[in-house]
């Protein structure tokens, strides 16, 4: 993910982040689409990694 201040992960499994860059450590356990939803808020771009 990446914003105008910062790049950074966040690990999703099962439609939960599990893990994430001590920057989104609130989302550890929420679901994806809030997170997601929250963050394209702030303007983030989202980039898949294999």
């Amino acid at each position: 993910m990446s914003l105008d201040f910062a790049t950074f992960a966040i690990v999703v499994r099962d439609g939960r982040v599990v893990d994430a860059a001590p920057i989104a450590r609130w989302a550890v356990g929420k679901p994806e689409q809030r997170v997601a939803d929250h963050f394209r808020s702030k303007g983030a771009e989202f980039v898949p990694l294999p």
